[in-house]
Order: structure tokens, then sequence, then C-alpha cells
């Protein structure tokens, strides 16, 4: 007879289903209708999977060695497995959308700012959904040669992943912690208002944009602040960004 493989009926391949319960001291039987958890409906594949991802602490470079695939396998993986315990919803991107081979010639031991994102992006297939400080959430994904992203909350034009890399330097020269500033109100032009030189949004504009003081500039920072958050480099507060 065969083997009741990721809690499927063997003749059908319809979902096995709980409808009795036994007491093994007693013998008692009580009747139910109930679903088999949905670790139960996982391959004897992705059950391994999860062990091992589990066991390595979520370890990209781990799990590849533990189990000899490599990192398109893991991700492939890790993704079917989100999909069968309805973590997640099955997203279709088209392969021609993101270039994965850029991945393995990236340095993954990187602890710069613009590398720790990037590289958690192409582990997440290049594309992510990160929520916002205002509730909303933001859907961001690699383009082109890897070196930048796009995001359905900004303009069409890509940016580059340095951004990142300014932030947290002129972070580090503030003590740590600076104001966000803003970039879109009329008064907010570059060196006054809400754009001042103590501000991430001042460094973005003149070391990222080439902006000199008086001109109006574009204002991603709202986004920015939540990636570096997503990514575990910094606290996406309200009005300031702190380094964690």
């Amino acid at each position: 007879m065969k083997k009741f493989e990721a809690g499927r009926c063997p003749l059908c391949s319809a979902k096995l289903r709980i409808n009795r319960l036994s007491c093994p001291q007693c013998k008692a039987e009580y009747p139910v209708d109930e679903e088999l958890s949905p670790f139960d409906y996982l391959t004897a594949e992705q059950k391994e999977f999860l062990i091992v991802f589990l066991k390595c602490k979520g370890n990209i470079k781990a799990v590849e060695g533990e189990l000899g695939i490599s990192y398109p396998t893991v991700n492939k993986r890790y993704e079917e497995s989100m999909i069968a315990l309805g973590l997640k919803e099955e997203m279709q991107i088209k392969e021609e959308e993101i270039n994965m081979s850029f991945f393995n010639k990236m340095n993954r031991d990187s602890n710069k700012a613009s590398d720790v994102i990037r590289n958690k992006l192409y582990e997440n297939r290049g594309v992510a959904v990160i929520g916002l400080k205002n509730g909303d959430a933001c859907r961001v994904s690699i383009v082109g040669d890897g070196s930048s992203f796009v995001s359905n909350k900004l303009s069409p034009q890509a940016i580059d992943f340095c951004v990142f890399d300014i932030i947290v330097d002129f972070l580090k020269k503030s003590g740590g912690k600076a104001p966000k500033g803003l970039g879109r109100g009329k008064e907010d032009k570059v060196g006054s208002g809400k754009c001042g030189k103590e501000t991430i949004m001042y460094q973005i504009a003149t070391q990222y944009y080439g902006k000199v003081e008086g001109e109006s500039t574009f204002d991603p920072v709202f986004v920015l602040a939540a990636m570096l958050e997503w990514a575990g480099i910094a606290e996406n507060g309200r009005g300031y960004v702190r380094l964690i």
C-alpha cells in the first residue's frame, strides 16, 4: 500500500482528515472531523528542508552546505514550504524581471548597508513587501544589473543601493541618530525648512541627487528608512532614524 505522502489519499490524492481519536490506554474512541495540521500536508522534502532551515537558524549558506544544494534551490524550497503552510501567497514573477545570477557574484558576508539590503532582497527572490511607518506597505524589487531597485511608492526611476551607505555614514557621524527631514513641502528646499543640513534628506539630496542649496529635491526617505528597518540596520522612528 502506498504511504500517506503529504497527508494525501493514495487513491485520489485528496487531503486526508482525522475522523477518530483513540486512547492507547483504555482503548476508548472518539469520533471527530478535523483536518490534519498544516505540517502534515508537507512533502517529505519540505519537512526535511524546514528542519535543516531551523537547525541552521535561517542561514542560507549553512542550509546550502547541509543539504548540498544551490542558493536558487534553497530559495525555491523555502517559498514552496511557506506557501504550503499558508504563510505566504504565491506570487507570479516573470523570470526576466529579476536576474538572480548576480547574487552568486556578490559578497554575501559584507557588512556595508548597501550589500546587506541587496543580499536580503536577493534572498527573497529579488522582491519584498515592506511595511511603512504610516501602516501602508510598499513593494521593492531589484532591477537591472542588481545595483539598484525600484518601489511602487516612488517614481519609476531606479535608486542605487549606495544611497544606504550615504545614510548610514551620516548616522554614524551624527551619533547613531538623525532626523529624517522632508523634501516634499513647498518650503522644504535643500538647506531650508525641513530639509536642513542636520537631516538625512539633506544628505540624500546633496550626496546622491547632486542638488545644491535652494533647489527642490525628490524625497524617498520614507521608503529608505523602512528598508533599513526591514534589513535590521536601523530603527525607523517617527521623524528619525537610529542605528541598531
